[in-house]
Parts: C-alpha cells; sequence; structure tokens
C-alpha cells in the first residue's frame, strides 16, 4: 500500500485542521491593527521586510553575520506530517526585522547556516522546533543558540513565560498576539498575520540584551547559557521512556506493560518517520495502551482494538505485533526502570514538607521552581537517600547543582537553614 494513503488515525487533526480555516479566514476579516511598535532603540521599526529572493536572503544572512546576533522563529503545521512543515521564517537584528516565504523559497541554507553557526548568536523563545528544524536543513548541530524563555525561568519569571508576557514583563510594552494558531500554509497571508509573526522576532534582541545585563548582575548568566547549551538536541534525539511516560498520562501500570508500550513506542516512531505522519497521528497513545495492555499475537486481534487504523494494521501489522512480542519476551530487568521506591505515608508527608520548602526557596530566589527539579525527581532521590545512597542530587556539570542541590544536601545534614519573609508581592529570603 502507498504509505501516502494510509489516513491519519486522530480525528483530532481534522478539527485542528478545520479550527486553522476558522482562524485563517478571521485574520483575513480582521481590519484592527496590531499594537504599535515600541519606539525604543534596539526595535526595529516599521513593517518587516518581505524577502523574495536567494539574493535578498543572502544579503540579509550577511547583515546577521556582520551583526554576530540575531533573532529566530518559523511558523509551521506540525499535526499532519512527520516533520513539521515550515510555512514562514522571522528574522530580526536590533536593525532590521524580515520575514521569509519558504513555500515560496524553499532553499533557505543561508539562514539555516546562521542558525548553527557557532559564531553568531542566535535568539529564540521556546525554540526548541524551530532550532530542530534548522539543523535538520543545515545538516549541522546547533552552537550558539539562547533561549529568553530560560532566562526569564532565572530571572523571577514562571515557568514557561510566554514570549508576549516575557516583553512586557521587560520593556512594559504589550504586543497584541492573535491569530496564531492558523493555516499558516494558505495563501495570501493577510497583513495582521505578517504583522504577528514579525512581533516573535522585533523584540528578542532588546529582551535578551535586558536579560543578560539582569543575569550577569545576579551571577546567574552563566547557569542560562549553559542550560540553552544542554537543550539543544540533535535531529536523531528520540526519547521513548518519555514518551511512555507521556502516554500514560499518569495512569499507574503494571511495569511489563510499561515494558512492551516502550517497544510499540519506538515502532511507531519507526512507521511515523517512513510513512510520513506524526507519531500520535499515526497511532493515538491510548490505541498504544490498549496494545500493550491486551498484548495481541494475531493481526485479526490489532483490527479488534478501538481507534486501531485498519489500513495500518493491514501494511504494517507484522511490525506491531513483532513489538509487543518484544516487550512480551523482554528479560525482567527490563521492567526494573519504571519501578520507583514506593512512598508510605511517613516519608510521602517528609517529602511534601521537603517539596514545599525546595518549591518557596527557589520562587524567593528568583528561580521557576519547574525549571530546577519535579517533585517525582525529588522523592526518587530522597528515598534513595534514606537508603543509604550517596549520590547527588544533580550531576557535578549541571548548574543545578550550585543553584540548589549544595543548598539542598547541607540543608538536610543540619548544616543550613531556611528562612523566608515576605517582600512586596513576594516572598523573599
Amino acid at each position: 500500500m502507498d504509505p501516502r494513503c494510509l489516513p491519519l488515525a486522530s480525528p483530532a487533526l481534522n478539527y485542528r485542521r478545520r479550527k486553522r480555516a476558522i482562524h485563517h479566514a478571521e485574520a483575513h476579516a480582521d481590519e484592527a491593527p496590531p499594537a504599535g511598535t515600541l519606539l525604543r532603540a534596539g526595535v526595529p521599526q516599521g513593517p518587516a521586510e518581505m524577502l523574495r529572493t536567494p539574493a535578498a536572503v543572502s544579503e540579509f544572512a550577511a547583515h546577521i553575520n556582520a551583526v554576530g546576533t540575531f533573532a529566530y522563529d518559523t511558523e509551521f503545521i506540525g499535526e499532519e506530517s512527520f516533520y513539521p512543515q515550515i510555512c514562514l521564517v522571522q528574522v530580526a537584528t536590533s536593525e532590521r526585522v524580515a520575514i521569509i516565504d519558504p513555500l515560496e523559497l524553499p532553499d533557505l541554507r543561508p539562514i539555516w547556516e546562521a542558525v548553527v553557526s557557532p559564531s553568531v548568536e542566535c535568539i529564540v523563545h521556546a525554540g526548541g522546533q524551530d532550532i530542530v528544524t534548522a539543523q535538520r536543513l543545515a545538516g549541522r548541530t546547533a552552537q550558539s543558540i539562547v533561549d529568553t524563555q530560560i532566562a526569564a525561568g532565572l530571572l523571577d519569571m514562571p515557568w514557561p513565560t510566554s514570549l508576549a508576557n516575557a516583553i512586557h514583563a521587560v520593556t512594559n510594552h504589550r504586543i497584541t498576539k492573535g491569530h496564531t494558531f492558523t493555516e499558516w500554509d494558505k495563501r495570501p497571508l493577510s497583513p495582521n498575520q505578517l504583522a504577528y509573526a514579525a512581533d516573535d522576532v522585533r523584540y528578542l534582541p532588546l529582551v535578551w540584551s535586558i536579560l543578560k545585563d539582569r543575569l550577569s548582575q545576579r551571577g546567574r548568566l552563566e547557569w542560562t547559557l549553559r542550560e540553552c547549551a544542554a537543550t539543544i538536541v540533535s535531529n536523531d534525539d528520540f526519547d521513548p521512556d518519555g514518551q511512555v511516560r507521556r502516554a500514560c498520562r499518569g495512569l499507574t501500570m503494571r511495569p511489563r506493560t510499561m515494558t512492551i508500550l516502550r517497544e510499540l513506542v519506538v515502532t511507531r516512531h519507526q512507521l511515523a518517520k517512513h510513512l510520513d505522519k506524526p507519531p500520535r497521528a499515526l497511532i493515538p497513545d491510548a490505541v498504544m495502551l490498549d496494545l500493550a495492555r491486551s498484548k495481541p499475537t494475531a493481526v485479526a486481534a490489532l483490527a479488534e482494538v478501538r481507534g486501531m487504523p485498519r489500513p495500518l494494521a493491514a501494511s504494517h501489522g507484522g511490525d506491531i505485533l513483532a513489538a509487543v512480542k518484544r516487550g512480551v519476551d523482554a528479560p525482567t530487568s527490563k521492567d526494573e526502570s519504571w519501578n520507583g521506591a514506593k512512598e508510605d505515608a511517613s516519608e510521602r508527608m517528609a517529602i511534601d514538607a521537603l517539596w514545599s520548602i525546595v518549591t518557596m526557596r527557589c520562587i524567593a530566589e528568583g528561580m521557576a521552581p519547574a525549571m530546577i527539579i519535579s517533585r517525582g525527581d525529588l522523592s526518587k532521590w530522597y528515598m534513595r537517600r534514606r537508603r543509604g545512597d550517596t549520590s547527588t542530587l544533580f550531576a557535578p556539570t549541571d548548574w543545578r547543582a550550585e543553584a540548589l542541590g549544595a543548598w539542598l544536601a547541607d540543608f538536610l545534614d543540619g548544616k543550613a537553614r531556611f528562612e523566608i519573609g515576605w517582600k512586596g508581592d513576594g516572598p523573599a529570603t
């Protein structure tokens, strides 16, 4: 069967496309102009330049390289193909802002090269997917990425902080955010759509300049740069264990079921890449859970699983059944990774208290707790410590060891105390 003939499994995708179409129509009907541009040095003024020729793209890339730092963002549709379809590329320096239509100019190598260049600082906001795309198209891993969402999390802002909120927090300017979930692959785009897209990068050079100064004053610039570097993933990075936990949605599963589910997750990823479908559109998580629980051994049994796409069962049922069998036959040691130590009532009370202390200390120090540690990871470390394990909470090279780990170990050993008060609108040490 031609892979292109396989339907998407999830009705939610059709809903998303319909929703995009509605927003696209609204964007073209919306005559209200977006908020005016902040008149401030470091913010490029006027409408974005439309780079419509390879020569124009190359000239702007040369400008980026000369300046040495720029903001980058993309608009994409990610729910219909394995790799997101890039529909718009936005770039800005403190002097100029530009938009490129990759549907019109598919070869944007000068821009991808700027994103991955070790000698050019590339500024993004929650730009993980945007960076992975540039890496894939450039064929190299990015070297100098700065994410202002990470910087904000270390400067008294919640995690995660939206771009609009970060801009308002540091400049007191409120940008208008609308028409973001639209049919970016449809043409023409309205003037307002283009204006909103341009604002996704227009303010980032100024925002990063301000955040960088504040981070330096508080001794957290190095932490930020280390975290930004750590979040850069290669094109082929795939976390099956994380996907398993996401598929479980917090449900308590038998370890063997999770081992089978892991094999299914890996197989789904491989099939999705081969068929150019998003993994969760190819086989929804709920179906994956049912497969892991029911352990089918025949293609006919696959077809009985509610929500299982019949064409996929017919064309690739053997691959799915083989994944189930690998999970069933895996040695029991494979299950150990899913088994965390169980908290009894007194341990749960102690961990809850410790989690409250850690959370309040992070907030009082101006660090978003969710960036530092989760309660689950804190619990695992605390339970290991109670059983005599002397391993540290964080790796010595992790900036979190400096931000929290060393203090927490001393606190539990009675060598450090935690006193908190209230200052202004929040807690303070």
